[in-house]
């Protein structure tokens, strides 16, 4: 059996191009291959959300442009809003062609090369799954963010992953509380004498608490939460770190949970579990290669 990877494109301008294909499109560079000669660079990018990659290859002796037929060859990219899309599109005047009757448009890369924009409907969405080792491989605890805003879509998808989590005879006894405005990140980030200070800089915050009266498992299926939401994070492109709640003192000297639950007017009896900082990072985090040693911590059969 075999299974995509990626498709490669050969570009002139490296940097315009993925200077485009990260304004257009969103993708982000995953990782880049460059020999000692410097003779070429290969850079892949991603999604965040497929893993699938597109591959760029840019030759240092190439010249002349390359010749792209008739373009009747050409990739596809599904987007979450069709309208937002193609407004930007339209800004950045890379729109080549459009089909009303099919509710689909094309736009052109800097080297030409036609890329078909889809809307989000059932008939065009993908049927394979994100690879779970892939996105657990990229995860990392980032606590420095670029600035830029989480897109809506993204948030949305990392929500889903939450409220998709496995819980003790199905009791679900957590509810999620998202914070977005400034002032109260701001606030939020004095929660812990230290550890909580990325929220500053962060453009979101999922704060996950429980009824404890629900479930007598209600740590446990709090950890899955955050667990799943830290996983759909990396393999969204979102940087994200766990800042631990429970069991540990604010800055003024109240319990975390105090301090929380004054600030976002938790009813008792629910208790802070732990808190989701998410922000897009500076840079790509790169896929981290597993360590061998650990299958030491693998027993059969008896420990």
């Amino acid at each position: 059996m075999a299974a995509f990877l990626h498709t490669n494109l050969n570009v002139l301008d490296l940097d315009k191009s993925l200077a485009f294909y990260r304004q257009a499109l969103g993708l982000r560079e995953a990782r880049r291959v460059v020999p000692e000669d410097g003779s070429f660079v290969i850079v892949f990018l991603e999604d965040g959300h497929t893993g699938y990659q597109l591959e760029l290859t840019w030759l240092r002796d190439r010249r002349e442009p390359y010749n792209l037929g008739d373009n009747e060859f050409h990739l596809a990219f599904r987007v979450e809003d069709k309208a937002a899309a193609h407004a930007l599109h339209e800004s950045m005047g890379c729109i080549c062609y459009e089909n009303p009757a099919m509710d689909l448009y094309f736009i052109e890369d800097p080297d030409g090369c036609w890329l078909e924009i889809l809307p989000n409907k059932a008939e065009f969405a993908p049927q394979a799954g994100v690879d779970v080792l892939d996105a657990m491989a990229r995860r990392r605890s980032l606590r420095r963010y670029s600035g830029e805003p989480v897109p809506q879509a993204l948030l949305d998808r990392i929500l889903e992953a939450g409220l998709r989590s496995a819980s003790g005879r199905s009791r679900r006894p957590w509810e999620l509380i998202v914070v977005r405005d400034r002032a109260m990140l701001d606030e939020l980030a004095e929660c812990r004498e230290q550890g909580a200070g990325m929220l500053t800089g962060a453009d979101a915050a999922i704060v996950v608490v429980a009824d404890p009266t629900c479930a007598d498992t209600w740590v446990e299926d709090c950890s899955i939460v955050m667990a799943n939401m830290h996983l759909e994070a990396a393999a969204s492109g979102v940087g994200s770190c766990w800042i631990q709640g429970r069991l540990r003192q604010a800055a003024d000297g109240r319990s975390t949970h105090e301090f929380v639950a004054n600030l976002l007017k938790v009813p008792a009896p629910y208790q802070l579990e732990a808190i989701l900082s998410l922000g897009m990072p500076e840079a790509e985090a790169p896929r981290r290669p597993f360590d061998e040693a650990l299958l030491g911590k693998v027993h059969w059969e008896t420990f």
